[in-house]
């Protein structure tokens, strides 16, 4: 009877409190971030842990993280675990270790198996004496009594003069296992035990009958009330009165609580992995299909840096609001591999990816709408208000209207090529279209396509710009402006041999042209024309980037393969203008929230900023964003350094602020950590000895310091740590005594020095003596040997002048071999041997680029015919007349060479396979209509041309075969004609 009155008294407390209490989570802050928005990171024994199952988790004053587990105790520092067992430093009788408290006084209490207990502080172990059974749980009361729960030994309390008692359920208690203690009003105690809720209070223990026989395995404190997590759910007790907190939670056995600085209740499960409740986002929920190691948690801790770490049986699990968070397809994404990015005017971002455009809205954390399914969408660019252009990977461009789409124009409607890399409407409203084929204008509907022969330097047409009336092309061999109907290109050679420009970024205020290439970062002056590069001689880690944007806050980013980089606008400025040489940059990747450090290229545009500043940006792995402003909040933790190991000659020694070095000391090495663990691998050092240096030294990616053969004396080392942009923090210091060796004492230095003095005054003497009866002898030697050397000096004068004839005649032998060694005798062309090392060289480029490379072999039709009717000195005068043709046409980047015979070879550096066939097709026209009648009367020329491109192919060898085959095939079927290598399908 009493069993079902408590059962129907607790259903209808959780249909009456089916909303969370506002006074438990009245702290939630409006800056929360939803849980799937979390950047995780999971740590397991295959990353230093001691053991999968971590059973508590603390943080001791100095900024350390304290896990128990069943293979002893791990410190962390946010680089390497240091572990902790069974010795004599801990004192504990078994490496089993299940609970921690960290008291007011900054002390680390620990309990485990076989009652195993105690403590640390300041880097100082205090063993306790055991309690004799598994410790479960440890609280210490405000007059430092330390409370146990244990695992079927009921509880105990050690008092601080050294007293213990102890208490079973022969004193009251319902259950002799202890999962939890809460502190109660008037000095009481909440008690959790594997048999229901208790309170200790003056003296005696009272059950709650509302959580009778119901197991309580952990209590939390609240402003607003205490906080029970049981076997069947999460209660609240407030004025005397429990209540469960939320329905979804009935019948989940909660094992662990914690209350975030945002006032938001965490709550981990025995078996269902981690539930958050929050006022904005309510009840969510993560497990193992959401990244976390297993369902089973064990316990909940948020540090001083607010990262939440949870503790599982298969390992140790972390969210933290990272720098940067990352929307996919778990956010409704139509696809994870982000092309192009454009900012709604209400705010939305428009994600095109490689299956579909997506509308994301950030205010309410989703995708609205989507667009094209099944799209590889490359370039975004609005129209006007209410229309949006949309550049395609196979399929032209298409216009968003209303909520609806539109084919506006592809190939077969006159467009050069349906792969849309770049889309720009001008302000009179026409639309700009750059393509892989060529640059197109559609006005009117109406198109007029530009390519390399309208002087566009390239027609793989990547960005596009306009402003001061005239339009910005990016290509894949340079970049040029364009107006009123005529190209201007920039040379970008000189810039370290720069070829593809992938965005721009203008400043019309400051009359500069910013923009991303292939070897680094151009910036262009619009009222004088200068141009200057910042590459990886200026600091720039490598050369490829992709899109930069330049936030309100003087920074600009920059996007690449290997992640983002940012650093800031006036530094670029001084690199550019020659007033400093490095420039410092901050690298951000996967460790910074970005589920993939490659943000995309090669399309348009890849990054953008919306109005309130946030900076998104395209990747292979969904769209990250950033707000610039966020990144001081990271900054603002100041990390501890604390030193962690010292080695005199490789040999650790006890930790002291002040270290003696005895005289035979040669090496001294300080192993230290800033501990923070928001982002541990950006953290900077600096060091600096006083008495040995002046100045602090950057030790920046590094985590130790090392001196040899110190003079004697006394030093003291200092060393801090910061947050990248943060402040330094206070200085860890060292004092360093070196003791001399007895010859480096004061009164040896004063006795050698009067014996010094004794010595340079015998020396003296003795020598001024020898000195004067050597002079006499010297002279007349002198003079004899001088008389011999000018006579010697003659005849080597001689013999030099006959070597440096030689010389020059022997240079000039060297520069015609070499000269013939690579050169065609009659047509002057690169022989085969040379055009082998140049093929070789551009085939490795091209395809280290990403670059196609077009190789073409040429044959003169029936030669033979002309050296058996004309002569074969009219025949070699053909073939000097064919070579200055393939000269004539040649690009400065292209190679020609007499490959043997009647045969030649064409090298065509960044050229597609259809951009080499129209090439191809011009040559056997001009070669078809050549003049050759002051060579032999009725006497023209023909040739079968054939060609194959390095994207067909993975070996250069392979690129050989195939030409050579094609070239066969040009002869085969009539002559006179240019054949291309087609890949097999498949």
């Amino acid at each position: 009877m009493k069993c079902w009155k408590h059962w129907l008294a607790l259903f209808a407390l959780i249909v009456i409190s089916g909303i969370p209490s506002s006074r438990v989570l009245a702290a939630d802050a409006g800056s929360i971030a939803p849980l799937n928005r979390y950047f995780k990171e999971i740590w397991t024994t295959r990353q230093g842990l001691p053991h999968n199952t971590i059973n508590s988790i603390n943080q001791t004053p100095e900024g350390y993280l304290w896990l128990t587990s069943w293979e002893g105790v791990a410190r962390f520092n946010g680089y390497k675990f240091k572990m902790f067992g069974r010795d004599n430093t801990t004192g504990l009788p078994d490496v089993g270790t299940r609970s921690s408290y960290l008291d007011r006084h900054g002390r680390l209490i620990i309990g485990g198996a076989r009652g195993g207990l105690t403590s640390i502080k300041d880097g100082i172990w205090h063993p306790l004496a055991p309690g004799g059974v598994l410790i479960n749980a440890i609280w210490v009361d405000d007059t430092d009594t330390m409370w146990f729960g244990t695992e079927g030994g009921g509880m105990f309390c050690q008092r601080p003069d050294g007293s213990r008692q102890t208490w079973g359920t022969a004193q009251g208690l319902p259950s002799n296992t202890i999962y939890g203690f809460a502190k109660a009003a008037d000095n009481g105690m909440w008690i959790g035990t594997a048999k229901g809720l208790v309170l200790w209070q003056h003296g005696r223990f009272q059950r709650v009958s509302a959580l009778h026989e119901t197991p309580v395995f952990d209590l939390l404190n609240t402003p607003d009330g205490l906080i029970i997590a049981g076997e069947n759910g999460v209660w609240q007790q407030q004025a005397n009165t429990i209540t469960a907190l939320h329905p979804q939670l009935h019948n989940v056995a909660v094992s662990q609580l914690m209350r975030d600085h945002q006032g938001s209740l965490w709550m981990g499960t025995v078996q269902k992995g981690v539930f958050r409740l929050s006022h904005r986002y309510g009840l969510e929920h993560l497990d193992v299909n959401h990244g976390m190691p297993s369902n089973r948690v064990l316990d909940i801790f948020e540090d001083k840096e607010r990262s939440v770490w949870i503790g599982t049986n298969g390992g140790l699990f972390r969210l933290r609001d990272a720098p940067f968070s990352t929307i996919t397809t778990e956010q409704g994404l139509a696809g994870n591999y982000v092309r192009a990015l454009l900012a709604a005017d209400n705010g939305d971002i428009w994600v095109g990816t490689s299956r579909g455009l997506s509308r994301y809205s950030p205010t309410v954390g989703k995708v609205t709408e989507q667009v094209l399914g099944g799209e590889s969408i490359l370039s975004l660019a609005p129209m006007d208000k209410n229309r949006l252009l949309i550049g395609t990977y196979t399929s032209g461009v298409f216009l968003y209207e209303n909520g609806q789409t539109r084919l506006l124009v592809d190939r077969d409607s006159g467009l050069i090529s349906n792969e849309v890399r770049a889309l720009l409407q001008a302000p009179d409203g026409s639309v700009w279209i750059g393509t892989a084929q060529g640059l197109a204008h559609w006005q009117h509907g109406k198109i007029r396509n530009l390519t390399t022969l309208n002087g566009l330097p390239g027609n793989f047409v990547v960005a596009l710009h306009y402003g001061k009336q005239q339009l910005w092309v990016g290509t894949g061999t340079g970049i040029a402006s364009y107006r009123q109907g005529k190209f201007t290109p920039i040379p970008l050679q000189s810039f370290d041999e720069a070829e593809y420009v992938f965005g721009f970024y203008a400043q019309p205020d400051k009359g500069l042209l910013w923009a991303a290439t292939d070897r680094g970062l151009l910036r262009h002056r619009l009222d004088n024309g200068q141009t200057a590069l910042i590459g990886r001689r200026n600091g720039l880690p490598f050369d490829k980037y992709f899109q930069l944007q330049i936030d309100g806050f003087g920074n600009i980013w920059m996007t690449s393969n290997r992640g983002v980089l940012r650093f800031s606008e006036a530094d670029a400025n001084a690199v550019a203008d020659g007033q400093i040489s490095q420039l410092p940059t901050v690298l951000y990747g996967e460790s910074d929230g970005m589920l993939s450090a490659q943000a995309n290229g090669g399309s348009n545009p890849t990054m953008i900023q919306q109005r309130n500043g946030t900076v998104w940006m395209a990747t292979a792995m969904g769209v990250a964003s950033v707000k610039p402003q966020r990144l001081q909040q990271f900054n603002e933790y100041i990390p501890q350094v604390v030193v962690e190991r010292i080695l005199l000659d490789d040999q650790a020694v006890p930790l002291s602020g002040h270290l003696t070095l005895g005289p035979q000391v040669q090496r001294l090495q300080i192993q230290y950590a800033g501990l923070s663990f928001i982002m541990p691998t950006r953290l900077q050092y600096r060091t600096m000895l006083e008495g040995f240096e002046q100045e602090w030294r950057d030790k920046s990616g590094q985590n130790q310091v090392e001196f040899t053969n110190l003079a004697p004396g006394q030093y003291r080392l200092n060393i801090e740590s910061a947050n990248p942009g943060g402040r330094w923090s206070k200085a860890a210091y060292l004092v360093i005594e070196k003791q001399p060796y007895w010859w480096q004492t004061l009164w040896a230095k004063y006795m050698a020095v009067v014996v010094m003095l004794l010595l340079v005054i015998g020396f003296t003497y003795w020598r001024t003596a020898s000195l004067r009866r050597s002079e006499q002898l010297l002279l007349r030697q002198v003079a004899h040997k001088t008389a011999k050397l000018q006579q010697q000096a003659a005849v080597l004068e001689n013999a030099n002048q006959e070597k440096s004839q030689l010389l020059v005649q022997l240079q000039q032998q060297a520069l015609a071999l070499e000269v013939q060694a690579k050169q065609d005798a009659l047509t002057g062309l690169a022989n085969r041997r040379a055009f082998d090392e140049y093929f070789a060289r551009e085939f490795t480029r091209a395809k280290h680029l990403l670059q196609p490379l077009s190789l073409v072999f040429i044959d003169i039709d029936h030669f033979k015919r002309v050296n058996d009717k004309y002569s074969h000195g009219i025949g070699d005068q053909v073939l000097i007349r064919l070579a200055q043709q393939l000269k004539k046409h040649c690009r400065a980047t292209d190679s020609a060479a007499r490959w043997g015979g009647e045969e030649f070879a064409l090298l065509l550096p960044n050229t597609s396979r259809e951009q080499a066939m129209q090439y191809c097709e011009r040559l056997r026209q001009g070669i078809a209509m050549m003049d050759c009648s002051d060579i032999a009367m009725g006497l023209s020329l023909t040739v079968s041309i054939g060609l194959a491109c390095s994207d067909d192919v993975a070996e250069s060898w392979q690129l050989l075969n195939a030409v050579d085959n094609t070239l066969y095939s040009a002869k085969n079927n009539g002559r006179n004609r240019v054949e291309c290598y087609q890949c097999p399908a498949g």
